[in-house]
């Protein structure tokens, strides 16, 4: 029998009143990895934000930064 394991690679961070897939303010966290290893990617999806450019305040910051160690930490091989 093959085992079959999910892994948790995205997450979105979003103000309690927002839609977590699309607005203003809506930051995904996201794993990646272009075979030299996992690294976090940040996307905003809103008509506001300039290419290439994530705006987040000090309190999505620190949500940000809490996604991405989570995302690290349930990353296979990865140890806290």
């Amino acid at each position: 029998m093959i085992e079959i394991k999910t892994t948790v690679i995205s997450m979105s961070v979003h103000r309690a009143d927002k839609n977590p897939i699309f607005g203003e303010g809506v930051t995904h966290v996201s794993l990646q990895d272009d075979a030299g290893g996992p690294f976090i990617e940040l996307r905003q999806c809103d008509d506001q934000s300039e290419m290439g450019m994530i705006k987040l305040d000090m309190e999505e910051l620190d949500a940000a930064l809490v996604a991405a160690r989570l995302l690290m930490a349930g990353w296979p091989g990865e140890v806290d």
